[in-house]
């Protein structure tokens, strides 16, 4: 039982990211947990840069199933020569997911290649209730579906290029009574149709102390938890400090003491210098333009220091404003060039985590009062996560894009 890297939304451009999973391996973390689709691939990179330099060799995870953003080309591609036709669902015209075994094939090769790995330890399949987008959809088409993905994945561990598979799923924590549930006893039903011999080995779903749904002695008076045990399961869990509450999403962190409110003055360099380079890119192509007008950089210019999550934050980032300073450069931003804008991130994230706390301080007090953890010095975070190791969970991934993260978790690898 400890505490693993969530590598969701890192990226290989930022410097920061890059020193935080190099010190969590360093030190003893024993797995990083990435998805295909995580920044659009720069996660599983940053990945492959840690790897080279680490001095110690973690269990890598990795995904399957979202198709955004050049994975919509890459499906288009796959469809035009007949695969990955069927089964694919379409959310939306930026969102679309697919479990189909064409897709999972292809997309693992691409993963090996970012990664730079010859095989992935451990490979799942990410979200496939997506499904229930569709109209009529049923718990049996369900499980073919997935049943027909596990076969894939047998034979991707039969050809090494995955060591084992399993599924994260939101939908494992919701009652078995559900239409909607990813029902453990029926995945487990689809692994041993595909062999006796299956190479189903991990699980991953949400948990924190506000959604404590694995818990819940749903299945004859088990929890998920005692049943993914019972399953020879290894548990991971997601979302340990990210909770959503009613319409609203609960931080369950506090920052005082790793991230003091930054100087006003000092924010307002990091965002003009930002802006200045922009503005300055973006007129060699339009000279006689501003990226001042454009609606994009209005609402960013009201929301960067004014967005009351992190979370909000990295919607904002990574699904709006890096993709457009991209556009701006034609392509990938070195380093170099990538740093003034991963300064701007970092302090939006600082005003928007100074916006939580005092959420997660009226949640601590609740918790102290109802017993669910001890008062103490330590941060609200790591005791927290100290309380979720104390059940039956194997790794308990925390997004620690920062080295002060690492140094306040490392006595938990």
């Amino acid at each position: 039982m400890a505490v693993a890297f969530g590598a969701y939304r890192v990226s290989n451009h930022s410097t920061d990211h890059y020193d935080a999973m190099l010190s969590a391996v360093n030190k003893g973390c024993r797995l990083i947990d990435t998805s295909s689709n995580y920044t659009s691939g720069e996660s599983e990179k940053l990945v492959a840069q840690v790897l080279k330099n680490a001095e110690r060799t973690p269990i890598i995870v990795s995904k399957v199933g979202y198709v955004q953003g050049d994975n919509i080309d890459v499906m288009q591609e796959l469809n035009s020569i007949g695969q990955a036709k069927e089964e694919l669902v379409k959310v939306n015209d930026g969102l679309w997911h697919s479990i189909h075994p064409d897709y999972i094939r292809n997309q693992v090769q691409r993963s090996l290649s970012r990664l730079e790995v010859e095989k992935i330890d451990v490979y799942l399949l990410h979200n496939p209730e997506y499904y229930f987008y569709e109209e009529n959809a049923t718990q049996d088409e369900y499980y073919k579906r997935i049943e027909k993905a596990l076969f894939e994945l047998e034979a991707l561990v039969s050809e090494g290029l995955i060591g084992s598979y399993g599924i994260s799923s939101n939908n494992f924590i919701l009652s078995p009574d559900d239409k909607k549930v990813t029902h453990i006893d029926r995945v487990m039903e689809c692994a041993q149709n595909v062999s006796s011999n299956h190479h189903l080995t991990h699980i991953q779903f949400p948990f924190n102390m506000i959604e404590i749904d694995a818990l819940e002695s749903w299945y004859d008076g088990l929890s998920l938890l005692n049943k993914a045990k019972g399953h020879d399961l290894q548990v991971m869990v997601n979302r340990p400090l990210n909770a959503f509450k009613g319409e609203g999403l609960v931080r369950l962190a506090n920052y005082e003491t790793t991230h003091p409110l930054i100087d006003e003055s000092q924010a307002q360099k990091v965002f003009v210098t930002a802006m200045m380079l922009l503005e300055k890119k973006f007129k060699e192509e339009e000279p006689e333009e501003s990226i001042y007008n454009l609606p994009l950089i209005k609402q960013f210019n009201d929301l960067w220091n004014n967005t009351s999550t992190p979370d909000g934050v990295d919607q904002i980032y990574f699904s709006h404003f890096f993709p457009f300073v991209a556009r701006v450069w034609g392509g990938d931003l070195s380093a170099k060039e990538s740093t003034p804008f991963y300064d701007l991130y970092d302090v939006s994230l600082n005003y928007a985590r100074h916006n939580m706390s005092k959420m997660g301080k009226d949640f601590e007090e609740q918790a102290i009062k109802a017993g669910l953890i001890e008062a103490g010095d330590e941060p609200l975070q790591v005791r927290l996560i100290e309380k979720y190791l104390s059940y039956q969970i194997d790794y308990v991934l925390v997004g620690m894009k920062d080295t002060r993260y690492v140094d306040q978790l490392e006595h938990l690898f």
